[in-house]
């Protein structure tokens, strides 16, 4: 007997997600320059209902960011020959024009870097591809822990002003993982998803500081 959709209003097909377990549901997930894991930035985390799972994006992150780097360092050539042929003027003013050029060009590397690398999240059957750098389970996690990074121009910074998301084991012997958040917009993202997660059954413990 063949069931009308029609008698059934509540139920909505999803694409099966390649690299789930059956019957996991899939949360979502995040990939930003703005995460970082160690001392490179580019990390992505993927959450479904059993399971947190993390990947370093550093070597995609510094293939985005490599032209950009180019051309900053094209510009410090630029000075430094400049200012050994002797030409007062211009060895003058260049190290000006360099520092006027430096901001925007970062900044535009990083917004171009992000958008790109945020885009790798929306393929989810793509991202559980790759390489995992740690794979939780629920059972296996004691406590998520967050800090904001805070607002304004320093979330451009490795600074001292950066959040975080810790993630405390059950089996203490194992070190707390953390992992780095410079940027507003994403520590909300992956705030949104940490909330998800821990407040499904059996349910994680999950705290912020404010």
């Amino acid at each position: 007997m063949n069931i009308s959709q029609d008698t059934l209003p509540g139920l909505e097909w999803r694409e099966p997600i390649e690299g789930l377990e059956f019957g996991e549901l899939f949360l979502g997930a995040i990939t930003s320059t703005f995460f970082a894991r160690g001392r490179f930035s580019g990390y992505g985390i993927c959450f479904t209902d059993r399971r947190i799972i993390g990947f370093r994006m550093r070597r995609v992150a510094l293939i985005l960011k490599t032209p950009f780097v180019a051309a900053i360092g094209a510009l410090y050539l630029v000075v430094i020959l400049e200012t050994l042929s002797g030409t007062a003027l211009l060895a003058l003013l260049l190290p000006l024009v360099l520092h006027l050029a430096n901001w925007p060009i970062t900044i535009l590397t990083s917004r171009i870097s992000e958008n790109i690398l945020s885009r790798k999240a929306l393929g989810p059957s793509k991202l559980l591809e790759r390489r995992r750098d740690l794979e939780l389970r629920r059972n296996q996690i004691e406590e998520l822990l967050m800090k904001s990074p805070g607002k304004g121009r320093n979330l451009l910074r490795s600074g001292g002003m950066g959040g975080y998301l810790k993630i405390t084991l059950k089996d203490y012997r194992l070190r707390k993982i953390e992992i780095k958040i410079r940027g507003w917009n994403q520590h909300q993202r992956l705030r949104d998803l940490v909330i998800n997660f821990s407040s499904r059954e059996p349910k994680v413990r999950a705290l912020e500081y404010p």
